[in-house]
C-alpha cells in the first residue's frame, strides 16, 4: 500500500517476520484491509494515469503503471490466500472456503 500512497520505495527482505503472534497479526490485517478499502474508494480519476517507482525485493529499481500495479496487488493477495489454504490443508484445522462468492456473501 505504501507504494500506492507515494512511499514504499524499498521492499523488506522476503523472510522478514513482522508478527510473532496471531493476535497482533490479525489486528494488523484488519487495519490494513481497512486502509486498502479507504484508499481505493477515494481514488481520483488521475490515479490510473500514473506510474509507481520502487525498488523490488531483489534491489532492482522498477517502474510500473498504476493499472498493472493495482491488478498485481489484488492478484498477489489471492496467491497468498492460496498458500495459507495449502498450509491449513496439511493440518487438522479445516481450511476456510476461498470461493469468492462465499467470502463476499457468507
Amino acid at each position: 500500500m505504501a507504494r500506492f500512497e507515494g512511499g514504499g520505495r524499498t521492499t523488506p527482505p522476503t523472510n522478514t517476520v513482522l508478527f510473532e503472534d496471531f493476535i497482533p497479526l490479525k489486528a494488523a490485517r484488519i487495519a490494513e484491509d481497512q486502509r486498502i478499502e479507504r484508499f481505493f474508494a477515494a481514488l481520483d480519476s488521475d490515479f490510473f494515469e500514473r506510474s509507481l517507482d520502487y525498488v523490488n525485493s531483489q534491489g532492482k529499481q522498477c517502474r510500473e503503471s498504476a493499472p498493472v500495479a493495482a491488478a498485481h496487488f489484488f492478484n498477489h493477495q489471492t496467491h497468498h490466500r492460496g498458500q495459507v489454504h495449502v498450509m491449513l490443508s496439511q493440518t487438522d484445522a479445516p481450511p476456510p472456503s476461498l470461493d469468492l462468492h462465499r467470502v463476499i456473501n457468507p
